[in-house]
């Protein structure tokens, strides 16, 4: 027996974390069975024990909090973990990790900004201030032991030291409530350094924090970039040195003569400044920078990782259009930049436009509507002017989603540009694989929808908007933790979501709620007569909905306890709304009526099939979502307060001693019963029926166990109609289309699940794939009958959601508990698929699932291998009906079929 990936916070050996950490790891044995029985943690600083737990009779080996003494800012801790199993084995196993600055009054560094006078930020390509170089000299005298910088800014940040980039990250300090809640970095830069003058560099650009789509919603916002590090240096005799940003900062502008995170960045290599960031440079010309007073309280260690290179594409093959333009096609649709080298004349201008798709006779296309659909299009576009030089270019402070590059300006040669993929870096914890290839299609284009979409925050979308939209999440958040290990940036993210919270209870819609969404959600409201900002049933549901699904997949009881009191206010504002009369009266008993929640703005489905054909119809938006709206928010409304029930009953059994949960459970419960009894009686209709004859209608109720008995007939009846009326296409929108499967197969209609899985007609998954697609898309009507490419996102990982029913019928992987901590193997394939193949990543260890469908001597049969990690067990059903329990370990099994 071993112990494997010990970590802290759900990172290996971090360096500049906060006061709050946990440890997680895994066990491996050779021998069947294996169950951990005791474990014993101790915590350490230098010699001084800050914790031991001593020896815990549990199985438990995640999530499992620091307890000890009050930890120390900028203080290495050993940690070591002793374990027993049932045989009585022993493993032991050590990491470490290293805290931040921990305090506001940690920071003797002066936030100080550019004394540059510069203009707001404009939407478009080019109408933006430049970026800043900020530079700080200092003098060592020797070789330092240790040296770390702390660092963040106004902006989006590249740190330099002795003209050498001192980490891959991308767009520091990450995208989030800034006003609340502004990360700061952490690097060791102890290599770095050198005996003598030293420099520190950081070159600043818009990035979210003063791009004109994504301004804060901060009052009196000052439109400067601002610097803020920190770094201090340990010796080998014990001495210490800090040196800090002050007044003896110098700035100047540079070669990125404005950049946008949408419309792209201009790079005038004619404007580069040899040395700046480096020893021995000339700074009479640069101006010294000011004193800014933005205080320390909104910052905090960044936690989980960052924003970098993932994957790095060839040129796959270089176009001709119609037209005479030249274009690149990487071959895959992601989100990212163009790394380009470059040996032209003095002066020659390279232009970069990246677009998804090409319009039907292959041309370049710019098909990105603006935010809301309002204006030009998104640019998404890149240009480099040559200094004549030899030169490898890479764009600093954009990206874009895109597959293909037109490039002007010069004979492009493939061998000289590749996309670089950009994506919060995380773990893979999940593969897929099965006998056919539309499937297996149909997955990597959730996955790179994934990777495109989880960049620094959970996004929509990687061109249009690039915003953090809540009901993406709700109906995504559990798919996405099977196919990555999300759990630092989903923390991250609901952290800001709690920072986004109004005094009411709304969670807003976008998260961080910046840019244009508050002033279009205040417009919402007056709609509606509602207060606060806006907010809509199944998006701000995403407050409860994602760390659920975050504890369903890993266990992690860590988030539900962070995130309590933001999902409490969140459900007691659904209680009050429900009170709420509905505007125009209710015939409805008041019994009744108090419990819906029936008023208010609301998106509905969003974006069902039937109704948007020709793209969102923004003069009968309104109609179409009332038309499903009114069972939307009282099922989503009642499923968030039932699960906060659930979530109390969790808590209270971990902390028994702490009464509020079981309160809660108690109270929130015998609410969400009233609830559920308000929608049988108040929504569903005595016929049987539901208000609106959608398909998404039918799936909700079936799917939540909603329908009457007397009634479940009559909604099968219905479902299925609706099903053939839709020639077998799927017709739900993003609210329901998660549970569209399940449903069919909990009225036992496996077959017609699969059958609209299996569908190529438009609407259905496997459309985009017939048409060629590489990622998700955010509606399947991405061309109309000619050809022509709509103006849709074609990198939404919303409808991707499928994957999560795949994993689970197909790959055979399921479970009835957290964590995975029981495993049910069980596929439940049709005669179309020949074999499969699942492996995820629990919290245990890889739990996988293969199977196959053989015939031999006129006989066929079916073959399947499980793997069971330590500290697991696992039910296997077999299709001639056999069930066999098993502990850890890996498992052969054939039947005749």
């Amino acid at each position: 027996m071993k112990i494997k990936e010990l970590k802290v916070l759900n990172m290996t050996e971090p360096c500049g974390i906060g006061d709050s950490p946990y440890f997680s790891w895994i066990i491996e044995s050779d021998r069947q069975d294996t169950v951990q029985t005791v474990y014993s943690l101790v915590v350490k600083s230098s010699n001084s024990v800050v914790w031991d737990t001593g020896k815990v009779e549990c199985s438990k080996n995640s999530f499992i909090p620091y307890k000890g003494k009050m930890l120390k800012s900028r203080c290495r801790y050993s940690v070591q973990i002793t374990i027993w199993d049932n045989y009585g084995n022993e493993a032991s196993a050590e990491t470490w990790f290293e805290t931040a600055l921990l305090h506001p009054y940690d920071w003797t560094a002066r936030w100080v900004e550019s004394s540059i006078h510069r203009k707001r930020s404009r939407s478009g390509f080019g109408k933006q201030e430049p970026a800043t170089m900020f530079r700080k000299s200092f003098l060592i005298h020797k070789k330092p032991v240790k040296a770390r910088v702390y660092a963040t800014c106004h902006g989006i940040y590249e740190l330099s030291i002795n003209g050498k980039k001192v980490s891959g990250q991308h767009f520091a300090p990450e995208h989030t409530v800034y006003e609340k809640y502004l990360c700061y970095q952490t690097y060791d830069v102890t290599s770095c350094l050198q005996e003598g003058e030293n420099v520190l560099g950081m070159y600043v650009g818009d990035g979210w924090y003063l791009g004109a789509q994504t301004l804060p919603n901060i009052k009196k916002m000052k439109h400067a970039h601002a610097v803020l590090f920190q770094l201090e240096v340990e010796y080998g005799d014990g001495t210490n040195q800090t040196f800090i940003s002050d007044p003896g900062t110098k700035a100047s502008y540079g070669p990125v003569v404005s950049s946008d995170l949408f419309a792209g960045e201009l790079y005038d290599a004619n404007k580069e400044i040899e040395g700046w960031n480096s020893p021995g440079f000339d700074e009479k010309n640069w101006k010294a920078c000011r004193i800014a007073d933005y205080g320390y309280r909104n910052l905090r260690p960044q936690l989980g990782e960052p924003v970098e290179v993932i994957e790095v594409l060839p040129v796959k093959e270089v176009l001709h259009s119609q037209k005479g333009e030249t274009i690149l096609d990487f071959g895959q649709n992601i989100a990212g930049i163009v790394q380009m080298k470059t040996d032209v004349p003095k002066g020659t201008k390279i232009v970069l436009e990246h677009c998804e798709v090409l319009d039907k006779e292959g041309n370049y296309i710019n098909n990105i509507m603006s935010v809301g659909g309002i204006g030009k299009g998104c640019d998404q576009k890149d240009v480099y002017i040559s200094s004549g030089k030899k030169a490898t270019y890479i764009p600093h402070f954009t990206y874009h989603g895109f597959r293909y590059v037109k490039v002007t300006g010069i004979q492009a040669k493939a061998q000289d540009f590749s996309a670089l993929v950009l994506s919060s870096r995380k773990e893979e914890t999940g593969t897929f694989e099965t006998s056919d290839a539309r499937l297996n299609q149909l997955y990597e284009n959730t996955k790179w929808s994934q990777w495109a979409n989880m960049l620094s925050i959970p996004t929509d979308c990687p061109q249009r908007e690039k915003a953090g939209w809540t009901g993406d999440m709700l109906v995504y958040s559990k798919t996405a933790m099977q196919i990555e290990d999300c759990t630092n940036l989903f923390t991250r993210w609901l952290e800001n979501m709690a920072c986004d919270q109004d005094k009411y209870g709304a969670i807003p819609m976008v998260v961080p709620n910046s840019g244009k969404y508050p002033v279009t959600g205040k417009m919402m409201n007056l709609m509606y007569g509602e207060k606060g900002q806006a907010t809509s049933s199944g998006w701000g549901d995403a407050a409860v909905a994602v760390p659920y699904s975050m504890y369903q997949i890993t266990g992690n009881t860590e988030i539900l306890r962070k995130q309590y009191g933001c999902m409490q206010q969140w459900c007691d504002y659904i209680i009050k709304k429900a009170k709420c009369k509905k505007t125009r009266g209710s015939r409805l008993p008041d019994d009744i009526e108090e419990y819906l929640w029936d008023t208010g703005y609301h998106y509905g489905e969003w974006l069902i099939p039937s109704q948007n054909k020709n793209g969102i119809d923004m003069k009968n938006l309104k109609k179409i979502m009332q038309m499903s709206s009114c069972y939307t928010a009282p099922i989503f409304g009642w499923n968030s307060v039932r699960t906060f029930a659930e979530i109390s009953e969790i808590l209270a059994s971990e902390n028994p001693e702490d009464e509020i949960y079981g309160k809660n459970h108690q109270k929130y419960q015998e609410i969400a019963d009233k609830m559920k009894r308000a929608i049988q009686e108040g929504v569903i209709k005595k016929d049987g029926s539901m208000p609106a004859e959608l398909m998404g209608a039918y799936v909700l109720p079936i799917y939540f166990d909603l329908v009457p008995d007397e009634m479940k007939e009559s909604f099968q009846k219905h479902l299925e109609d609706i099903i053939a009326e839709n020639d077998n296409c799927m017709d739900t929108g993003f609210l329901t289309t998660p549970f569209l499967l399940d449903a069919l197969c909990k009225i036992g209609r496996r077959d017609l699940a699969y059958e609209m899985l299996w569908q190529e007609k438009i609407p259905s998954w496997l459309s985009e794939v017939k048409a060629g697609a590489t990622t998700i898309w955010e509606n399947c009507f991405g061309y109309d009958a000619e050809g022509n490419p709509g103006n849709l996102s074609f990198n939404h990982y919303s409808f991707g959601c499928v994957d999560d029913w795949m994993f689970r019928y197909i790959g055979g992987i399921d479970t009835d508990t957290a964590g995975y901590r029981h495993l049910i193997f069980s596929p439940k394939p049709d005669g179309r698929l020949k074999a499969a193949k699942r492996t995820f990543k629990t919290r245990q260890g890889l739990a996988s699932c293969e199977w196959a469908m053989e015939e031999r001597n006129g006989r066929n049969y079916f073959n399947m291998k499980v793997r069971i990690p330590c500290n697991a067990t696992g039910t296997i059903f077999l299709p001639d009906g056999t069930k066999e329990e098993r502990g850890s370990g890996e498992y052969v099994f054939e039947t005749e079929i």
